[in-house]
């Protein structure tokens, strides 16, 4: 599966999966579906008036994932079920002008009469799973449902009262130690040279930015990293 790595404010790589073809075409789906279902509400409400119920779908259609997307930090409803996201290629919050690129192009890939065949295509073939309008806009859409999934809170039971040896660590905020302990917990389950090499990486960002000097730091040295951060911001 393709992923994005997006770095932190602390310039630690998070990795996050690109959403798949299947994935981003169920979210169309339930959309679709909503749409579907609120323009035969409208059009059962506004029977007697046909082309104002007919002017009232449309216009919602129209907008419908512009709106939603726009006002819900890059999630329609059907995303949020799926749990996909549009983000920048950077990692960031589209603007509404990134916003308004995807939809344009939107109304060209995926209404008829291409009927989405050509969002398929640019998807299923690009190396970051984007359709035109992503590519004009510098975006694509991550899968959420493997990251950010566990608090701090509930990693381990730390000791309050052992001696804090990196009070700097206070400097990072959850989304590097949440990215910290999935690192530690790969190499844990699998303990090959990749895995270790994301582990002395860390080690050595950690020492850089803390300003550490002599000592081994090891993954003992990662783990009391996140011990103490838990211990001094909850």
């Amino acid at each position: 599966m393709n992923t994005i790595e997006i770095a932190t404010a602390h310039n630690i790589v998070f990795r996050y999966e690109l959403a798949t073809t299947v994935q981003r075409w169920l979210a169309c789906f339930v959309d679709f579906a909503i749409i579907v279902i609120v323009a035969l509400i409208i059009s059962s409400t506004f029977g007697r008036w046909m082309g104002l119920s007919t002017v009232i779908i449309v216009i919602f259609a129209a907008f419908y994932h512009l709106l939603w997307e726009m006002f819900n930090q890059g999630q329609s409803p059907g995303k949020m079920l799926v749990k996909l996201r549009v983000v920048t290629l950077k990692g960031g919050t589209p603007t509404p002008n990134d916003y308004l690129l995807r939809w344009v192009f939107r109304l060209v890939e995926i209404v008829p009469p291409t009927a989405g065949v050509v969002a398929i295509l640019f998807i299923s073939s690009s190396e970051r799973n984007q359709r035109i309008g992503d590519m004009l806009a510098q975006t694509t859409v991550i899968s959420l449902q493997n990251n950010l999934g566990i608090s701090l809170e509930s990693l381990s039971g730390f000791k309050q009262e052992e001696d804090i040896l990196y009070p700097g660590v206070v400097r990072y905020d959850d989304n590097d130690m949440l990215f910290l302990k999935m690192s530690i917990n790969r190499f844990v389950r699998y303990p090959n040279e990749e895995n270790r090499k994301i582990l002395k990486n860390l080690a050595d960002r950690f020492v850089d930015d803390l300003a550490l000097s002599g000592g081994k730091y090891n993954i003992d040295f990662l783990k009391r990293i996140l011990s103490e951060y838990i211990i001094l911001t909850r």
